[in-house]
């Protein structure tokens, strides 16, 4: 396979060679689309099917897992194979073979690993089988296969290891099987997790202080989750906010994290605040002490992440408590990945210690947000400090080494890109372009993506590149992130906020298709796309969303204009209205107040937005437009200090 070639950063649309409208992307896309099928169509045709839903065997699952490694999905598809072997026989030594390259993700696979490696006479065998009996849930034949062979060898700190894993999973019967095997204090806490899964009382069948039972953490969630089950979501909330500080770490972080979520929540809806801050400040202990938040699985980032800002929210909005809040928000930044996150959570810890009275602490605050300059709240910690947003797109571009190109090269994944990239729907392309460049950790290794998506002449997966380099504090790519696109003559005063929305709506696909109809670069829904193109005097198809991007842009921006009007010129509440409806806008208005008038500030307006896309959407596509403006000063509507705060309408920088 040829060597990707090195592309010059200058045709990511910012070049100094004539294309100054980004219109060399389009050259290479037609240069693409001219190129006939490659011989990776048909993994990818494979790849569809086994990820479809419809079962598979082993055998199929891990023979492409092997032949095409680092495929979107491939987590999914380990877990599916693994799955498969409960049901089906498969020779020792392919089995060993595929875990060999992949280890188990799930406890059934690794039994059936520690089971294959036994046959395979192979020394390591009884160390993943101890593995696998203390990691919990198993097939009731690999429980007594495991058993017969090694159970002389499991200790009983074994045995009470097991015992709390199958807790956690709910798996009574085998847990029942294991009680009379357990140490003396496991056992007593066991009998009252199992009644609390039952239904019945713990403390009364645990024989050990109801203060010992409330400060392990297996217990603890048998006894919530059984709250939860009943419909008690008051008790449980209660239950958990006034919990005592656990006794061990959890052995299933994601489900008790999660239960954490679900009741903090449920006390919101009760209106209790107070519960919710105080499930979100105890979570801390799920963690060792100098243990990163943000190196966890996703799932506990996701829910710690929304956990915390529920938490400091309720805090700093309905307690008024700008410490705990400050406290919240700071972990909601350092357990999060992206730039986003950070300078999100370290804003609004900013802002609660000003309102809590520490501005001192407040300044150190903003400090490190500003630290994410192509951020939202990161602009907006900028203008506090008085500093302007820097320029972006000037970095100095990475150079990859030559074992970084020749790995990147044989990857099977860059060649599918480069097929789903010719001819694949946007579905399918959209998760291989996020899988290449998610599975990249280098500048050189981002470099390569960004070159490989210029050569493809797709804008999307120049977008793609830089959200995933800036997950890993790199910023250099801010070029190929902010891609250009010519726009219509009659659009010209709208292409700031043209290129803001596309680059949040497609990230410059021109056939994405959103599950609601929405097509195009600007998502236009097909009857308000013909509305608009009436009022310009176009003709109008539903195949010019998808076929003709200078239409589609011409009936997105003159909808987004009258949006505008409608609004008074407020960027915010349109570019709300274009993601979510005018009528929305005008329900969220009424209920929390017109950040216009001053009943309300921008940032408490924008974040109590009940829609979390719609927040979402309205901080990217102003942040989108503030980028846009600094790196092309000569297209920029606005030349003045503190963009941001000009786009969000407010004289008060910051």
């Amino acid at each position: 396979m040829a060597l990707i070639p090195a592309v010059a950063i200058s045709f990511a649309g910012h070049a100094t060679d004539g294309d100054f409208d980004g219109s060399a992307w389009d050259r290479a896309r037609a240069q693409l689309l001219s190129q006939s099928q490659g011989p990776m169509a048909q993994a990818i045709a494979q790849w569809k099917m086994l990820t479809s839903g419809t079962r598979f065997g082993f055998a199929a699952t891990s023979s492409f897992i092997l032949s095409y490694p680092g495929f979107p999905e491939e987590d999914r598809l380990r877990r599916a194979a693994e799955a498969a072997l409960d049901h089906e026989s498969a020779e020792p030594a392919t089995i060993v073979g595929f875990f060999d390259r992949f280890p188990p993700l799930t406890n059934p696979g690794r039994a059936q690993y520690a089971l294959a490696l036994r046959a395979m006479a192979r020394p390591e065998a009884a160390d993943v089988a101890r593995a696998a009996w203390r990691g919990g849930v198993m097939s009731d034949a690999s429980e007594g296969a495991i058993l017969a062979t090694w159970g002389t060898q499991f200790t009983t700190a074994d045995h009470d290891a097991r015992i709390d894993a199958l807790l956690w999973a709910g798996d009574t019967p085998p847990a029942l099987r294991l009680l009379a095997s357990t140490s003396p204090t496991v056992h007593a806490i066991a009998q009252g997790r199992l009644a609390a899964l039952a239904g019945g009382d713990p403390y009364a069948a645990a024989a050990v202080p109801a203060a010992q039972l409330d400060a392990d953490p297996g217990f603890v969630f048998n006894r919530a989750r059984e709250l939860h089950r009943l419909g008690r979501i008051e008790a449980e909330g209660s239950y958990l906010a006034n919990r005592p500080p656990l006794s061990a770490l959890p052995f299933d972080r994601p489900h008790w994290i999660g239960e954490l979520l679900a009741a903090a929540r449920g006390a919101v809806e009760y209106g209790d605040a107070t519960n919710a801050k105080r499930i979100a400040l105890g979570a801390a202990d799920a963690f060792a002490p100098g243990e990163e938040v943000s190196q966890q699985s996703y799932a506990v980032r996701d829910d710690y992440t929304s956990l915390t800002w529920l938490g400091g929210t309720r805090a700093l909005w309905v307690d008024h408590d700008g410490i705990s809040a400050a406290t919240l928000f700071r972990r909601y930044a350092e357990a999060g990945r992206g730039p986003g996150v950070k300078a999100k959570g370290l804003y609004w810890a900013g802002l609660s210690l000003i309102r809590s009275g520490h501005p001192a602490e407040a300044t150190d605050a903003f400090a490190a947000a500003a630290r994410h300059p192509d951020q939202f709240y990161g602009m907006l910690a900028l203008e506090r400090l008085g500093q302007p947003v820097p320029r972006l797109g000037v970095a100095a571009v990475p150079t990859p080494t030559p074992e970084e190109r020749a790995r990147f090269a044989a990857a099977p994944i860059t060649a599918a890109v480069r097929e789903v990239a010719r001819a694949g729907d946007w579905q399918t392309t959209i998760r291989f372009f996020k899988e290449i460049a998610e599975q990249q950790r280098t500048p050189g290794q981002h470099q390569l993506v960004a070159e490989l998506a210029q050569s493809l002449g797709r804008r999307d997966l120049g977008v793609i590149v830089g959200q995933a380099a800036g997950s890993h504090g790199l910023d250099q790519f801010a070029a190929v992130s902010f891609p250009l696109i010519p726009v219509p003559p009659g659009q010209a005063r709208s292409w700031t906020m043209i290129h803001a929305i596309i680059r949040q709506e497609s990230q410059f696909a021109q056939n994405a298709i959103s599950h609601a109809g929405a097509r195009g670069l600007m998502q236009m829904m097909p009857r308000t796309a013909g509305e608009q193109a009436g009022k310009l005097g176009l003709s109008y198809s539903e195949g010019s969303l998808i076929g003709d991007p200078q239409f589609n842009m011409a009936v997105g921006g003159a909808y987004f204009d009258h949006l505008l009007q409608v609004f008074g010129g407020s960027y915010p509440l349109a570019v709300a209205a274009y993601n979510a409806g005018a009528g929305n806008v005008g329900k969220w208005l009424r209920a929390n107040g017109d950040p216009r008038t001053g009943q309300i500030e921008w940032v408490d307006w924008i974040e109590r937005i009940p829609i979390s896309e719609t927040r979402s959407y309205v901080e990217h596509v102003l942040e989108n437009a503030v980028v846009y403006e600094t790196m092309n000063p000569d297209k920029a509507s606005y030349g003045g200090p503190n963009p941001l705060s000009h786009f969000l309408g407010k004289s008060n920088p910051g």
